[in-house]
């Protein structure tokens, strides 16, 4: 049984506003959604590592008048594989404190990219990860939330062998489909190994709609939000049902292997796709509480 099902607020949406972030969980909280994932970056909270207390309070203030639950996402920008910039960690320990002082469960975490410019081998840079992670852990233990690593750029076997190598009951996976949709189409990989892979160690799934198509194989066209979608290219964060990723294959994959975690929809552009929130809403609940939803793609 799902613990409940999410939708975020997208960083650049509410970018700093705190009218913009309360109008979003009236919204949210009237469609009847579980929980919202809310961005530590959209909120301005968070300056130089530091929670500005002011803000703090407001957020808090807000926050108190819904009953919706809670999940954070960590700046998309953070990267533990870079230990070369101490911010880094100093981010994410702001992040799970954060997280605690809103009484959230799961704060996700972009699996970090190599960056082979860097004068620092490959596998430093992921053991570097694995370390940082696991004094996460331990932080993010002590104050009550788990660390969700999310697939971006690569399978989501390498994130189930980072979470592995972590080796911490705090450190889990949030999955995210329409990433890995797109990695598995454009490298051949298995797109339902993957998950059967994945789910087992993820404590949150991400679900949206693509057509996985990879931003690389689209290199002329200019990466704006209006040409992308006329192209379909990349993550769109569509609607489920308006892209191409199977879901009518996929939720009950995820039911059937027992799933107890949290499923947040990521739409972000509510600008075009405000009105379809409640048919992905509907969609995920059918699934939820039978198992037997309508099929969105064959």
């Amino acid at each position: 049984m799902w613990k409940g099902i999410g939708v975020n607020i997208d960083t650049r949406r509410v970018n700093g506003s705190i009218r913009k972030f309360r109008d979003e969980l009236e919204f949210f909280s009237s469609l009847g959604f579980d929980y919202v994932e809310i961005p530590l970056a959209g909120l301005d909270v968070v300056v130089r590592g530091r929670i500005i207390e002011r803000r703090m309070k407001r957020i808090l203030d807000i926050l108190n008048e819904f009953e919706i639950k809670r999940t954070v996402h960590a700046p998309d920008v953070v990267n533990l594989k870079h230990s070369t910039n101490p911010w880094h960690y100093r981010v994410m320990e702001s992040t799970i404190i954060f997280a605690n002082r809103i009484g959230a469960e799961v704060v996700v975490y972009h699996c970090g990219t190599v960056d082979h410019r860097l004068d620092i081998r490959q596998k430093t840079q992921v053991q570097s990860e694995i370390q940082a992670l696991r004094k996460l852990g331990k932080m993010a233990e002590k104050h009550g939330v788990v660390i969700g690593v999310e697939n971006l750029f690569q399978p989501a076997t390498e994130v189930v062998e980072l979470v592995s190598e972590v080796n911490h009951p705090n450190v889990r996976m949030t999955l995210d489909f329409g990433h890995l949709f797109i990695y598995c189409e454009y490298t051949g990989a298995d797109f339902y190994e993957q998950i059967e892979h994945a789910l087992p160690v993820t404590a949150e799934l991400h679900v949206s709609d693509n057509f996985a198509e990879a931003p690389q194989t689209y290199q002329d066209v200019p990466d704006e939000e209006p040409y992308r979608f006329v192209y379909g290219i990349g993550d769109l964060h569509l609607p489920l049902g308006e892209g191409d990723i199977p879901y009518g294959r996929i939720l009950p994959l995820v039911k059937k292997r027992g799933f107890e975690g949290i499923v947040v929809l990521e739409v972000n552009s509510m600008d075009r796709f405000k009105e379809d929130y409640a048919d992905s809403l509907k969609l995920l609940k059918r699934y939820a509480n039978s198992g037997n939803g309508r099929r969105t793609k064959k």
